[in-house]
């Protein structure tokens, strides 16, 4: 279904039902840190800056809770906001939450529902923040912008046409901003990969790279000191400069059954990423090298693994070790040599974060998990329920020890801080 954008400013007719554990705002602390966009800041996964210290070893605090919307959406954070996309009725809405008690700030709606068999319905992209501004990509294409502090909507585009050959799980990729451009990996028989104006939506360059689109988000990997966007369409995986749209290397990357990439690169050093993926394909690393004449660059495979097959959770890289779900499977390998160090325990299909010697998981029935960040043994020092157990596939948000996590029925704020 596709429609007008309709904003609304304020609180929401029907507000979510809530639950406040503690005061309005008396027990907020400062917000200095932001989760700006899908997978924290870096796009990696790596939460490991936090203040105050933490205590993970019994069950966080519940701060606040309410109901939202459906969808995979994962949440973002910036200052006292605390955005996601949802599904209410026929409308995917950008949400701005108060930090403070998860109340609504302001809303705007696009007219558009995406809904399919096996994922369900609601908005699968995450919105990102950047410069005082929201960016957001509806599930029929609509990328808009507005500003963070009211959801005043400066400009919106519609990035694909009619007939478009959409992803089977809909468009799931986080708009990424890059200098002063908003790049997109929707796939498609004339682009695959666009980059449009963040002050404006001009579009600013179409790439030649042509494909099927796929789910993962473009990501920026510096190679050789260079800055690579990475992107891909079905099959293939890819590396682009950035500043024009231009393809400097290619790499075939075929996966059994759907043939679509789902979970993101991860950088390993200055030269060289991994790709991981489920339907047996598993992982593998890969080197950039540098190439002459008309070779800009050529890719070496290092090592292939079965143990890690990534399907849409997405590894941490820390400390030269490789700490994520094969399938529903909690594993740990070297990264140098994709060596197996250890299998832990089935978690379900969730989101993995890596917070200093922690790894936090929160499973896909809204358990939470913390596993010690050890490459020498496996082991668990708490797990519990942190949401109900619908399906959780949506990434949380650590920020000074608040940890904000959401599935298709509710969200909540949780305090993991140690207690003075």
């Amino acid at each position: 279904m596709r429609g007008g954008m309709i904003p609304y400013i304020g609180l929401e007719k029907n507000p979510p039902v809530s639950k406040t554990i503690r005061g309005e705002t008396a027990w907020l602390r400062e917000i200095t840190q932001d989760w700006n966009q899908f997978r924290g800041p870096n796009r990696n996964g790596d939460a490991s800056k936090q203040n105050p210290p933490l205590n993970l070893s019994v069950a966080p605090a519940l701060c606040w809770q309410v109901s939202c919307g459906a969808g995979h959406s994962s949440i973002v954070t910036k200052g006292n906001l605390i955005l996601t996309l949802e599904q209410q009725g026929n409308f995917e809405v950008l949400v701005a939450r108060n930090f403070e008690n998860g109340k609504v700030a302001w809303q705007v709606s696009e007219k558009t529902r995406w809904d399919d068999m096996m994922s369900g319905e609601g908005p699968r992209s995450t919105p990102t923040i950047f410069g005082g501004k929201v960016f957001t990509l509806f599930s029929n294409g609509r990328l808009i912008c507005v500003e963070l502090k009211n959801g005043r909507v400066l400009w919106d585009i519609q990035t694909i046409g009619e007939g478009f050959d959409f992803p089977d799980w809909g468009l799931a990729g986080a708009p990424l901003i890059w200098k002063d451009l908003v790049i997109l990996n929707l796939g498609g028989e004339d682009s695959a990969v666009q980059a449009f104006s963040s002050r404006t939506g001009e579009l600013v360059w179409a790439s030649k790279l042509t494909g099927r689109g796929v789910y993962l988000s473009p990501t920026i990997i510096k190679l050789h000191g260079a800055e690579h966007l990475i992107a891909a369409v079905e099959g293939k995986v890819v590396g682009i400069d950035p500043e024009d749209g231009e393809t400097l290397w290619e790499k075939p990357w075929k996966i059994f059954l759907n043939n679509v990439q789902i979970a993101q690169p991860v950088a390993l050093s200055n030269n060289s990423l991994l790709l991981a993926a489920g339907y047996g394909k598993g992982a593998e690393c890969f080197t950039i090298q540098q190439g002459s004449g008309l070779a800009n660059y050529t890719v070496e495979s290092n090592w292939k693994s079965k143990n890690l097959k990534a399907k849409f959770s997405n590894p941490v890289f820390k400390n030269g070790y490789l700490y994520g779900l094969s399938e529903n499977l909690l594993v740990c390998l070297e990264a140098k040599s994709g060596k197996l160090m250890w299998r832990g325990k089935k978690y379900g299909y969730g989101r993995v974060l890596a917070c200093h010697d922690k790894i936090l998981l929160l499973g896909s029935t809204g358990v939470l998990s913390v596993i010690e960040l050890n490459p020498d043994a496996f082991h668990e020092i708490y797990s519990g329920p942190l949401l109900n157990d619908a399906r959780c596939w949506n990434g949380p948000a650590l920020v000074n020890g608040y940890l904000i996590a959401r599935n298709g029925e509710q969200m909540a704020c949780f305090d993991l801080a140690a207690k003075p």
